[in-house]
């Protein structure tokens, strides 16, 4: 059997590249949708005092086709990358996309500086509906148990992290204050000894178990959808976990 005429082919397609007219392949159909899209593309977010580095994500359906227009989707993302409010300007990017490729979902993922630490934002919006939030923030606790028995909790990092669906814009700066009063105390980048030694006098204070710091997370945030605390064990090889997820105990 034959190949037909690969170089008749390749001529052909020359002659449509120098003439500006190119096949689109991505319009060929299919008989199965899928979503697809690109994955955490590094850009630089400007706002109207400040610029923050984030990665985005864009994932659209191909409906019929066999594929979506990658370049399309970078370019709503470089174009809509400056702004007073980075929900806005997802919803910018999933508005121009859906115009040609449709159900846009766009997510975008940074670290949020709060004093000397980070609060990790990951935001997922569609054109219109609910802003999905997930937050991220690290903190310390002192263990109650040991407290309760020798007069000293022993200490470890920890992490906190929850969702929720608002329909308004949520303050980062608040997001990440509230989160840190749920821990023992939170960590600080420069200290000196005496305030290193209040720092620890702080925790001890305030002992908390990984479950407490759900608990407390919850009485800040009451509409979110998943809270999870986990600690970092200091004495223990494994890390403590707790989980609270909206439906599961009410």
């Amino acid at each position: 059997m034959g190949n037909g005429n690969p170089a008749g082919k390749r001529k052909s397609g020359e002659q449509s590249f120098r003439q500006g007219s190119l096949p689109d392949v991505h319009m060929q159909k299919a008989d199965l949708s899928v979503m697809a899209g690109i994955k955490k593309l590094s850009t630089i977010y400007h706002g109207s005092r400040w610029t923050l580095p984030m990665e985005v994500s864009v994932l659209v359906s191909t409906v019929d086709n066999r594929g979506v227009h990658m370049s399309r989707l970078v370019g709503a993302v470089q174009k809509h990358m400056q702004g007073d409010y980075i929900e806005e300007s997802l919803k910018k990017i999933c508005k121009e996309v859906n115009k040609t490729q449709p159900q846009c979902i766009v997510t975008a993922e940074l670290d949020y500086p709060y004093r000397d630490q980070f609060l990790h934002v990951k935001i997922k919006v569609g054109e219109n509906g609910k802003i999905g939030y997930h937050f991220r923030r690290i903190g310390i606790t002192a263990c109650p148990c040991s407290k309760e028995i020798i007069g000293i909790g022993h200490m470890q990092r920890s992490e906190l992290s929850f969702e929720i669906c608002s329909e308004e814009m949520l303050d980062f700066e608040e997001v990440a204050m509230k989160m840190g009063e749920c821990f023992s105390t939170t960590p600080s980048e420069f200290l000196r000894r005496q305030h290193e030694a209040e720092k620890i006098i702080e925790a001890q204070a305030n002992p908390k178990f990984v479950e407490d710091v759900v608990r407390d997370c919850l009485k800040r945030f009451p509409n979110a959808d998943k809270i999870e605390a986990r600690s970092f064990e200091s004495i223990h090889a494994h890390d403590a976990v707790a989980v609270w997820q909206k439906g599961d105990y009410e």
